[in-house]
């Protein structure tokens, strides 16, 4: 009696001869080496919107993050103390508020425009509060944007890059100043306030 040995062959060796356990093979690697593929891309792409803010020149965070988004908060108008070395104003006004407007009197009369705001991250840009181009005076922050209430041009919160709206306005987005937290207080230097000027004239 004769034994015909593919009788005794195993699924596994069988599937060699035939080829059916390469394209198995293939298509999860396939699969595996797609799910790398998206992993990467996702890391890649959260990770550019943790450096941004890691990277905004604003500084370390001093308030509690926040979010703006599916609202508009307008400035509210608020009295800086004033001394020798500061332009100050409480901490627990601008946390209430979000965004402040305030103005600082230099040797000529001007009264320069400043405002004060907390960044979505919790950092606080403090700075002149002028659109220069148009003019405007006044900022309302809407979702992730600063926008300037005359021209509309749009600046991202967190760093000022323009957005949308005037080209000419958003080449000149509002000055930053740095500020220190001191005594509960949001300090800015009186020098660095007086020595403002518009860049357009």
């Amino acid at each position: 009696m004769t034994i015909k040995k593919d009788k005794f062959l195993t699924s596994s060796k069988r599937e060699q001869f035939t080829g059916k356990g390469k394209s198995k093979l293939s298509l999860f690697a396939a699969v595996a080496a797609l799910l790398v593929v998206a992993v990467i891309a996702l890391l890649v792409f959260t990770g550019s919107d943790d450096n941004e803010v890691a990277d905004s020149p604003f500084g370390e965070p001093l308030a509690n993050t926040r979010s703006y988004m599916g609202q508009v908060v307008s400035m509210t108008r608020v009295e800086a103390v004033v001394d020798q070395e500061w332009a100050s104003i409480p901490l627990d006004v601008l946390e209430e508020a979000d965004i402040v407007y305030f103005e600082v009197e230099n040797k000529d009369g001007f009264m320069v425009p400043m405002m004060a705001y907390i960044t979505p991250s919790g950092r606080v840009f403090t700075g002149s509060s002028m659109c220069e181009p148009c003019q405007g005076r006044y900022f309302s922050l809407a979702g992730e944007t600063l926008v300037c209430d005359n021209c509309r041009t749009t600046y991202t919160i967190e760093s000022h890059e323009f957005l949308s709206g005037s080209v000419a306005c958003g080449s000149f987005p509002p000055v930053y100043m740095e500020s220190v937290l001191e005594d509960g207080m949001v300090r800015v230097s009186l020098q660095d306030i007086l020595q403002w000027e518009k860049r357009v004239y």
